[in-house]
């Protein structure tokens, strides 16, 4: 984890998707302020979410500790479990596609928007089947568009050297 956000402290903001226990989460931390905003579409307890929470404070704390001067970094991460974000109906198992609808509205998706408004647009709404299958839609067309499709920015052809072990 350190060394990603070592690698990563150029940007405003980085974007950890985590699951656990069969339940999907958006973390969003903010590089400049030190803000880690959890979008979590069940609204678990702050303590459902510690385990992972302690590890990223302490590679927190050991980042600012090693870019002294680098900038003007809070010394423990200021966590945000009340951010408003569209909640998940009981009894489904969607979150996986509210964390992708978060993800896109967060990237911008090369509008000009600022950070305010396309937060503002997660609202605090329960997603309606039409939506979700929005978002299952749009990811189906990422995937067939950037992935798949040979033109696409993430077409892999399967010619790299993956290290496998001789058949020999």
């Amino acid at each position: 984890m350190y060394d990603s956000l070592t690698r990563q402290n150029y940007k405003s903001y980085i974007f950890i998707p985590y699951n656990f226990g069969y339940h999907w989460i958006l973390l969003i931390l903010s590089v400049e302020t030190g803000n880690l905003i959890v979008f979590d579409s069940m609204r678990n307890p702050k303590s459902a979410i510690q385990h992972i929470l302690d590890p990223l404070n302490r590679v927190w704390k050991k980042f600012v500790k090693n870019n002294k001067g680098r900038g003007q970094w809070r010394p423990e991460l200021n966590v945000n479990m009340d951010y408003p974000c569209a909640r998940q109906q009981q009894g489904t198992d969607w979150c996986g596609y509210y964390v992708c609808d978060y993800l896109h509205i967060m990237t911008s998706c090369g509008e000009a928007t600022d950070e305010d408004t396309r937060m503002s647009q997660m609202g605090d709404e329960y997603y309606s089947t039409d939506r979700i299958n929005a978002v299952c839609e749009q990811l189906a067309g990422f995937i067939l568009n950037e992935i798949l499709d040979p033109r696409g920015e993430f077409y892999h052809d399967d010619h790299i050297h993956r290290g496998l072990p001789s058949t020999s």
